[in-house]
């Protein structure tokens, strides 16, 4: 579980906590890494880990959390919200951010994803639909969610898996040649 942290000295050690646990997943397994290691990485006790993360997962659920709220930034600062525009602004944001996925890929936690996905997705609806009918109906949307959630995860998972080498313009393309109709 992920504390709410208003002190500035307490943000910047969950910046230091996160940033030694990215340079430790580079160098070492996921499962490997002991809560001792991170706080030593970041020059702090474990004391100060705990008072901030429960477990190293917390960490990723935080930085995850992060990178979301980057891409809904993006995602508010675009005025053209056709999918087509989206799906591009999403594919573009994790390509920015591959070094991350590929640590999850090689780590095998690539799936971690789809559980935040499930959590924030809807979010992505508000800005890009919030007048749809469908934003009234909770059940249908819940399911409209986890199909589109689960279709953008899986072809991210997949061009994650294939070491990204392909553009995410070269990926618009393949989307565009496999759905000519919705995009």
């Amino acid at each position: 579980m992920i504390q709410e942290i208003t002190n500035p000295i307490a943000i910047q050690s969950r910046e230091w906590l996160t940033n030694a646990l990215l340079v430790l997943m580079e160098e070492k397994e996921f499962k490997n890494i002991s809560i001792t290691e991170i706080a030593t990485k970041a020059d702090l006790s474990r004391r100060t880990f705990y008072r901030i993360f429960e477990t190293k997962e917390d960490i990723l659920v935080y930085y995850t959390d992060k990178l979301f709220s980057e891409f809904l930034q993006l995602l508010n600062q675009e005025s053209d919200h056709h999918f087509a525009v989206t799906i591009r602004l999403y594919f573009q944001f994790w390509y920015e951010h591959r070094n991350f996925l590929e640590l999850l890929r090689r780590n095998e936690m690539l799936p971690f994803i789809m559980n935040q996905y499930s959590r924030l997705f809807p979010e992505v609806f508000q800005i890009i639909k919030g007048n749809h009918p469908l934003a009234h109906n909770t059940e249908a949307l819940s399911y409209a969610m986890a199909f589109s959630a689960g279709g953008l995860l899986s072809i991210l998972l997949k061009w994650a898996e294939g070491g990204m080498d392909k553009t995410p313009e070269e990926i618009m393309q393949l989307m565009e040649f496999v759905f000519p109709y919705s995009l």
